[in-house]
């Protein structure tokens, strides 16, 4: 139980109390003006979503959450209040007593569903002591497991609340942790990445008038992994390898897996090979990339579980699955794209994404996944769309 969850118990003991004082009826209208409020404020909102976009995360996390809660509270209140002129109507008889037993248990189911929406779209939040404590919530994670995510049913709110600009890895809430296997220690972990830092590159594009920053790595010659995201609505793709910039041409976007292959025909890099098999629980890995844009960086890693995820593609939009890997490694942004190096110097996986419950816990995508969707694009020149930018 966490802080989180203490709310929510003390909310609920509020509510059923007042449920029982007010009576079932007005529960019942006041509940149905809430959800008319909310469902207003889910077809509202994202007409903003252009303007919202350009305040800064937490701002426009405020903003959103603070206009969901105006229009339920006064949803609730105009609905509650007809539903209190009804019951004054009952009169404090037989039928008076049970309106207001019924009153505590629809009290008490208010109460679960704000713990629900609330906890649902906390947990895509900006703010990340926010979203781990609504993540580790053992109310918000029973819930969910019978009721279907927030943000399934928000998809725009739940676009303007996640400041990460990153695919959504899982939908709903993440899945806890795997129990932790050791790391390789810093002297072991940049061995096994050695044979990978002449291969592994900085990827940059122009999107929206902005500088998107990624890593990639060399897999033939003139061709290069990296993300989907890195690159998705870019223009003048580049990859950089020591000081020297390359253009690149994006040949192949895949944005239901995050993946992107680019030709940089003038790179000269040693390709790295795909493992032939994902890695099990308890590999010893090192990481690859350029984290905030910043030098190469090498990340001691091990692989603790993997399985398919549920997700959405880069956009927010289609739910797609996506085999990952899970790996005790300390990812931050800008590591995306780079190499999962294994201790026979082979590809184990693509790194992608990072969790939120846990800083020291990171995404790849499997290496066989993205091996066997990169093979038709290591003969094109062409350049392929690469679809909108991202915020």
């Amino acid at each position: 139980m966490n802080l989180f969850d203490l709310g929510a118990v003390v909310l609920l003991f509020v509510a059923v109390g007042l449920g029982f004082r007010s009576g079932a009826l007005p529960q019942i209208g006041g509940l149905a003006g809430a959800v008319a409020g909310a469902a207003t404020a889910i077809l509202v909102l994202p007409l903003a979503e252009d303007w919202l976009l350009d305040v800064d995360p937490v701002g426009r996390a405020i903003i959103v959450l603070a206009g969901l809660l105006l229009l339920i509270g006064l949803g609730e209140g105009v609905g509650s209040g007809a539903g209190r002129a009804v019951g004054r109507a009952l009169g404090n008889g037989v039928l008076g007593a049970l309106d207001r037993l019924a009153g505590g248990v629809l009290g008490a189911v208010q109460a679960l569903l704000i713990v629900w929406l609330a906890g649902g779209l906390l947990a895509a939040g900006p703010v990340p002591r926010l979203a781990a404590q609504a993540q580790t919530s053992t109310a918000v994670r029973s819930l969910a497991a019978v009721l279907p995510p927030p943000t399934e049913i928000a998809v725009g709110l739940g676009r303007l609340l996640d400041a990460s600009g990153l695919p959504d890895v899982f939908v709903g809430l993440e899945p806890l942790p795997a129990p932790p296997v050791d790391r390789p220690d810093d002297p072991r972990a940049r061995a096994i990445a050695a044979v990978a830092e002449g291969s592994t590159v900085k990827v940059t594009s122009r999107t929206c008038g902005g500088i998107s920053t990624g890593s990639g790595f060399a897999v033939a010659n003139g061709y290069v992994v990296t993300n989907a995201h890195v690159v998705a609505g870019g223009e003048a793709v580049r990859v950089g390898l020591g000081r020297q910039l390359h253009d690149a041409t994006v040949v192949l976007f895949d944005p239901d897996l995050d993946i992107a292959l680019l030709r940089a025909p003038e790179l000269a890099a040693a390709p790295l090979r795909f493992a032939t098999d994902d890695p099990r629980r308890g590999a010893v890995a090192a990481a690859l990339g350029f984290p905030g844009g910043g030098p190469l960086t090498t990340v001691a890693a091990a692989v603790t579980d993997s399985y398919p995820a549920q997700g959405r593609d880069i956009y927010g939009q289609s739910r797609v699955t996506r085999p990952i890997l899970e790996l005790r490694a300390n990812v931050e942004r800008g590591n995306s794209g780079g190499p999962l190096m294994l201790v026979d110097g082979t590809v184990g996986g693509v790194v992608f994404a990072e969790a939120r419950t846990d800083e020291d816990v990171g995404y790849a995508l499997s290496g066989t996944a993205v091996a066997a969707r990169i093979r038709p694009g290591l003969d094109r020149t062409a350049a392929v769309e690469t679809g909108a930018c991202l915020r």
